[in-house]
């Protein structure tokens, strides 16, 4: 159920360190509560970046990122992809975009990002950068409506599984037993769609939950504006927080209705001005 009015009020955090510099910010928007989660494990060769896209509740988002960080204070970076899919299920038998990242071995080289899709906005999926490759309506067809066309339908012109306009989730038991399937042929799967890509470190990074391409705020204008707001330093350090600030009032203003989160990883090391935490009031 939503509000009255939109809640503008911005929590905000910033990273600093030897091989990036990260910027957060979430915003209630015009939902009572907070359902999204977040994880930003820096390290000084490596990093895990995730926003966890809570549903129906915060339960699940917050457990799968306090549980993502401790894992991965003990295993340390996945060394392959089947690494990172036994990663995913281990954690899934106890929702979210994520991104594991690897400095350069070497002076002047590029960084290796490895990067997970397990939720989508199926109707803003597209190609941004690169990185952008998940296309979920074409997915939830592929997976329930050739096979099970009952479980498939569109609904706003999305397609959705009994509902959900996802087809990779943490929990939602109930779309992952259908019999006679693997874990990753289920409607909805945990399973990590997997890609590797070489960034220059001149490269960003933007993750961002669902609700920031909801309204009329499509992928390629959430870069551009994270692009336009990291230039305007001007030869002074660079704040990707409030880039991430700025995308998420500018989501707000183009419509959406949901929870609002996004955060900027710039490839490479050094402090980030402002506060490590700091909360920016809105209108009461």
């Amino acid at each position: 159920m939503g509000l009255p009015k939109a809640v503008t009020s911005v929590a905000v955090k910033r990273v600093g360190g030897a091989a990036f510099r990260v910027g957060f910010a979430e915003m209630n928007g015009w939902r009572p509560s907070v359902e999204d989660a977040h994880v930003i494990h820096a390290k000084d060769s490596w990093g895990f970046f995730g926003i966890f896209d809570g549903h129906g509740g915060d339960q699940c988002s917050r457990f799968m990122a306090r549980r993502f960080d401790e894992e991965l204070d003990k295993t340390g970076l996945p060394e392959s992809d089947e690494a990172v899919t036994e990663l995913v299920g281990n954690l899934a038998l106890h929702y979210g975009t994520f991104v594991m990242v690897q400095a350069p071995s070497t002076p002047g080289g590029f960084l290796a990002a490895l990067r997970f899709r397990a939720t989508a906005a199926p109707q803003h999926a597209c190609d941004v950068g690169g990185l952008e490759t998940g296309d979920a309506t074409r997915t939830i067809s592929l997976i329930s409506g050739a096979k099970e066309p009952g479980l498939s339908a569109l609904a706003m012109g999305v397609a959705r599984v009994s509902g959900l306009a996802v087809s990779r989730a943490f929990g939602n038991a109930q779309h992952k037993n259908v019999g006679g399937r693997s874990p990753q042929e289920q409607p909805v799967s945990c399973a990590p769609e997997l890609q590797a890509f070489t960034c220059e470190a001149a490269d960003f990074l933007v993750l961002c939950c669902d609700g920031i391409s909801q309204g009329s705020f499509p992928n390629e204008a959430v870069v551009k504006l994270a692009a336009e707001k990291l230039k305007s330093a001007k030869g002074g350090p660079v704040d990707p927080a409030q880039a991430a600030v700025a995308v998420c009032k500018e989501a707000l203003k183009c419509n959406s209705t949901d929870n609002l989160s996004c955060m900027i990883v710039l490839l490479g090391g050094g402090e980030v001005p402002g506060e490590p935490a700091e909360f920016i009031p809105g209108l009461f």
